[in-house]
């Protein structure tokens, strides 16, 4: 017995050996099985999938499908079933496809291939769209709308205004918070289309076809004048007298249409009913109760009202006054006075004769002449207004009755010195004219003497001094002024002619000076200080100008008196025959300036004592 155990645990560690064994080789077994499943998996994936590749693609669905422009099949009924996998697509729209996926275009050739889509991606492009998924930049606004674009294309069902506003709404319609919360729901809503007007019923105008006539005012009228309807389309005037088709069509005489016309209702067929003040306007009352235009032509008269009372105001088309707030204050009717007849002129009809009269049918002179030039109204008609007419109807003068003629009262007789002035102005006038005509010529014929004569010795004066020639000056300018004195001479002698034996200078001594110049002494004054202020101007810049230059002065000095002095000569014998002139001529000299410069000319050569002998000092004085 005590061996047993001993003999018993030998074979239980044998056992335990076998046992572990054991439990390995089912471990081992266990790790087997798991790879031999996945590979079985593997296995039978990979066959289903060979089995899937190997079942043939069912083409039939396409057959008859036509290829639209997104490049998908769409059957008759609209109803998408496949692709286009091969083909230009712009080439191939509209195009016919095969039970084999083929597509053909009109010529009979394949110019493609299309394939069905897989059951999945089918279900997937048939899926309903989400309701907002065409606008992924809707927000939404203050008035509680979904808008995209400026257009609103939903609005909120669900969430508070003031929180949603400005958010987004997703594709399925959901406002989202920023945590991606849902605060809110928006459905599609679009606004209402305004319901279109219901179409007029169409207006049976067979009544404007056949004797209906446009006449000036636009409407078509019958024989009688009754109007019916009236022109909406088209030019009125050039549609005159046209008629119109049972359509309301203006036509012309080709049948094309040139307008059209519109029925009238039955209250405008009787037209507007004038009243009877309708053509003239601008009528108003007259202190008397008549009524006048503003041409003051009597058309009518108070029946109504009292003339002072409504004295300036309008009248209208129906003859009523009315005041500023509408009211008829008064009521006037047409009217004209009767025309008085009047007398018949007796020169009407008559003709003017040689001597400016007009006889009767006895020769006696019943009228004369007053008005018009005798030689045109010489055998020209007389109407009633006693106007001379000619052929042309137009006034050419006017005579009067012998009786209405006042009688012409005889001038006052001339006394010796009214006479005496009269011939003095007409002889003064006739010595101004020919005395300023003399001076306009010797002016003409000295300006460009005295012209060049400046102009040689200013080129002598800015000459260098040591290349000057003072002697060629003097040979240039001595003739000059030789031919200045004889021009200023022969000036002389002709006014002096105009007096010869000095009787008109005597005259003029009695006559005053200060009395008013005639226009003819003032021309003769104006000519005379252009003369007297270009020679002496000449001659005293030549004289400034000479300083400088000895040689030339001594040769020239003693010359100017050939200017001075027939200058001189030619004042004083105007002065003794109008003295009045030359105080003109002094203040005129004053005037430009010149006054100092002649005064001492006059004084340099004695001649001032001269002239007051001559009883001419007030020149001097005027200067």
């Amino acid at each position: 017995p005590q061996d047993a155990p001993q003999t018993e645990a030998p074979r239980d560690g044998q056992q335990q050996e076998q046992e572990q064994e054991q439990e390995q080789e089912q471990e081992q077994k266990q790790e087997q099985e798991p790879e031999q499943s996945t590979s079985d998996v593997e296995e039978g994936s990979e066959a289903a999938a060979a089995a899937e590749e190997e079942q043939p693609v069912d083409f039939t669905i396409l057959k008859d499908g036509t290829v639209n422009k997104g490049g998908n099949i769409v059957t008759e009924d609209g109803k998408v079933v496949g692709r286009v996998t091969e083909g230009v697509l712009k080439h191939i729209v509209g195009s016919k496809v095969d039970e084999e996926g083929k597509i053909w275009n009109t010529n009979g050739k394949v110019v493609g291939q299309a394939e069905p889509f897989p059951e999945d991606e089918l279900k997937e492009l048939l899926k309903e769209s989400k309701p907002f998924e065409s606008f992924p930049d809707a927000v939404v606004d203050k008035e509680g709308f979904v808008v995209s674009d400026g257009e609103q294309v939903g609005k909120v069902v669900e969430g508070e205004l003031k929180v949603l506003r400005g958010k987004t709404v997703d594709p399925d319609g959901d406002i989202l918070d920023k945590g991606g919360n849902v605060i809110g729901k928006a459905e599609r809503w679009e606004p209402e289309a305004e319901p279109e007007a219901e179409p007029e019923p169409e207006i049976d105008q067979s009544i404007l076809a056949g004797k209906r006539r446009v006449n000036k005012a636009g409407y078509l009228v019958d024989g009688n004048g009754a109007i019916w309807g009236r022109v909406v389309e088209g030019d009125a005037k050039r549609l005159v007298g046209r008629m119109s088709d049972k359509n309301g069509n203006i036509l012309s005489e080709s049948g094309d249409i040139l307008g059209r016309a519109e029925l009238v209702s039955e209250g405008e067929r009787e037209g507007m009913k004038e009243g009877p003040f309708a053509e003239l306007e601008g009528c108003t009352v007259a202190k008397d109760g008549t009524v006048v235009t503003p041409a003051g032509d009597i058309v009518g008269r108070l029946v109504k009202g009292d003339g002072k009372v409504l004295f300036g105001r309008p009248v209208d088309d129906d003859g009523d006054v009315v005041d500023k707030n509408g009211n008829v204050i008064g009521k006037a009717e047409r009217w004209e006075p009767e025309e008085v007849e009047r007398k018949k002129n007796p020169l009407s009809g008559r003709k003017v004769n040689r001597q400016g009269e007009v006889v009767d049918e006895d020769g006696n002179i019943i009228g004369k002449l007053t008005s018009g030039d005798l030689n045109v109204c010489i055998g020209k008609e007389i109407d009633d207004d006693g106007d001379v007419v000619d052929y042309k109807g137009v006034t050419v003068g006017h005579v009067s009755l012998l009786e209405d003629i006042p009688e012409e009262e005889a001038p006052p007789e001339e006394t010796a010195e009214e006479r005496e002035k009269r011939e003095q102005a007409a002889e003064d006038k006739k010595i101004a004219i020919q005395m300023a005509a003399c001076i306009e010529q010797c002016l003409d014929n000295i300006r460009p003497i005295c012209k060049m004569i400046t102009e040689k010795i200013d080129r002598a004066e800015a000459t260098p001094e040591d290349e000057r020639d003072e002697e060629a000056l003097v040979q240039e300018v001595r003739p000059l002024i030789e031919e200045g004195g004889r021009i200023l001479n022969e000036c002389k002698g002709i006014i002096k002619g105009l007096d010869p034996t000095g009787k008109l200078a005597a005259k003029a001594k009695h006559a005053t000076a200060s009395r008013e110049a005639t226009p003819e002494e003032y021309h003769l004054a104006d000519v005379l200080k252009e003369l007297t202020g270009d020679v002496t101007t000449c001659i005293e810049n030549a004289k400034k100008k000479l300083e400088g230059m000895p040689h030339a002065k001594k040769g020239l000095n003693p010359l100017w008196g050939l200017l001075n002095e027939p200058l001189f000569q030619i004042l004083a014998a105007v002065g003794l025959l109008l003295s009045g002139v030359l105080n003109l001529v002094g203040r005129l000299l004053s005037g430009l300036g010149l006054g100092g410069l002649v005064d001492g000319l006059l004084g340099t050569l004695g001649l001032n004592r001269v002239l007051e002998g001559l009883g001419l000092g007030s020149f001097s004085k005027s200067l």
